[in-house]
C-alpha cells in the first residue's frame, strides 16, 4: 500500500481541453476499457464526450488526478438529481443531497498499490462533503476490486441495478451509498 504523507501530494485539477490527448490515451488502455471506457475511442469521440463537461454544457465536473506533478487518473462527480438511475429506490431527500462519482487510475504503474482508497477519501473530503450529504457509486458487479475498495471506505451496498452499458449490452451495477456523517 502506498503512503501519502500529505494531501498536497495528491490533488485534483479541473479537466481542460489540454487534457484530452491524455484522456484519449487512457480510454484506450485495456485496464480502463475493462470497466470504464469499454471500447476503443477516437480523439473525436473523446472530445464529444468530455468537451461538454469542460464547457459546463453537461453538469459533470471532471478532474485529472495528480500524484505530485504526475497525472495518474481521472475522477468526476455529478448531482444525482441530474443523472438518476432507473429503479434506484432512494428517498427523494437523499437524491436531493447526493453526488455520484466515477473514476479510474489511468497510469498502469499506479494500479494495485492502494491509491484508489486514498484518492476517493481525499476527493470526498475536498469536493463532495462540502456540498453534499451522500455519495453514490455504481461499480459493475464483476469489478470486485472496486467494490472492496468502496466497502473499506464505508460505502454500503444498496441495490443491484440492471441496465445497459455504453455498448448497449445488458449489465449489472451495484449501487452503493455513503453518508457524510
Amino acid at each position: 500500500m502506498i503512503q501519502i504523507d500529505s494531501p498536497f501530494m495528491l490533488h485534483f485539477k479541473q479537466l481542460t481541453l489540454e487534457d484530452l490527448p491524455l484522456m484519449h490515451r487512457w480510454f484506450n488502455l485495456p485496464h480502463v476499457q475493462g470497466h470504464y471506457s469499454l471500447r476503443p475511442w477516437s480523439e473525436e469521440e473523446i472530445f464529444n464526450k468530455l468537451n461538454p463537461y469542460i464547457t459546463e454544457k453537461t453538469p459533470v465536473s471532471g478532474y485529472i488526478i495528480f500524484l505530485e506533478k504526475s497525472p495518474i487518473g481521472y475522477i468526476q462527480n455529478y448531482r444525482l438529481l441530474d443523472f438518476p438511475w432507473d429503479n434506484q429506490d432512494l428517498d427523494e431527500t437523499i437524491v436531493a443531497k447526493a453526488s455520484g462519482i466515477d473514476l479510474f487510475i489511468g497510469e498502469p504503474s499506479y494500479l494495485g498499490i492502494g491509491l484508489g482508497g486514498v484518492i476517493i477519501r481525499q476527493f470526498l473530503d475536498e469536493k463532495i462533503w462540502p456540498s453534499f450529504d451522500y455519495c453514490l457509486v455504481d461499480p459493475s458487479t464483476d469489478n470486485i476490486c472496486a467494490i472492496r475498495c468502496y466497502e473499506k471506505l464505508g460505502f454500503k451496498k444498496h441495490k443491484i441495478i440492471n441496465t445497459k452499458d455504453a455498448l448497449s449490452k445488458p449489465t449489472q451495477l451495484l449501487l452503493m451509498i455513503k453518508s457524510s456523517s
